[in-house]
């Protein structure tokens, strides 16, 4: 018996693009528009020590208990000179950069900056759950009922009733990226990453990024997942 090999992956439920490969063109034919969701700082509303808690909250006590702080904010109290910096910080914190990649001085003003303010630096590979309610929330309003969600590569799919989900304490374990139910949109966190692919017709995205007040940025036809470093290899 040979060797079993998977399938190509779905393009309207994943992303899997490779690191170097134009995101546009991954997903030509299927999605119009990406835009790139930074992934938000959080920072408590009342107690410092919320952050302590954090790991224990389901996500309606996420929403209680934490605000978002942008990119752009950071950038500004940091003085670094763009975003860009960030991400690249923040790859390095997770050790997702090659040594020669890595940004160990921009990585410890971000973690002492972080730890001396009582705010948590954002996740990878998925949204915080601050972001997820926002958005999931604003597509119901929009009028979606049921949508499928799925794990990363969406070698597994569940199809969820949305106002049944929002309305839950916590999120399933395979609710990391979801699509319509009729694959006619999709956000999608690619690996090691802090920020979310959000893909659709522009007319969709275009009102999902204004309704839920989203940073982050228009891929153009040259924009990788390594966007932040394109002048070498980031991994």
């Amino acid at each position: 018996m040979g060797a079993i090999t998977l399938p190509e992956g779905h393009r309207y439920a994943m992303f899997g693009g490779g690191d170097n490969y134009p995101i546009k063109t991954y997903y030509e034919g299927v999605f119009e528009t990406i835009f790139i969701v930074f992934h938000p700082f959080l920072i408590p509303i009342d107690e410092p020590t919320a952050i302590d808690r954090y790991a224990d909250m389901d996500k309606n006590e996420v929403e209680q208990h934490f605000r978002a702080i942008t990119w752009e904010e950071i950038r500004q109290k940091l003085g670094f000179q763009d975003v860009s910096r960030i991400d690249q910080a923040l790859r390095t914190m997770i050790g997702a950069l090659k040594p020669h990649a890595e940004d160990r001085e921009g990585a410890n003003q971000i973690i002492e900056y972080c730890e001396r303010e009582h705010i948590l630096p954002p996740s990878e590979g998925e949204l915080s759950n601050l972001l997820e309610n926002q958005v999931l929330r604003v597509l119901l309003e929009m009028g979606e009922g049921w949508i499928w969600s799925g794990d990363e590569f969406c070698m597994e799919r569940h199809l969820i009733h949305l106002r049944e989900t929002l309305a839950a304490d916590t999120w399933g374990t395979q609710h990391r990226t979801f699509f319509g139910y009729q694959h006619e949109w999709l956000i999608v966190p690619p690996w090691d990453s802090h920020f979310t692919l959000f893909c659709g017709s522009r007319a969709w995205v275009e009102q999902v990024v204004e309704r839920c007040g989203l940073e982050g940025f228009y891929c153009d036809n040259d924009t990788t997942i390594n966007w932040s470093l394109s002048n070498r290899k980031l991994r």
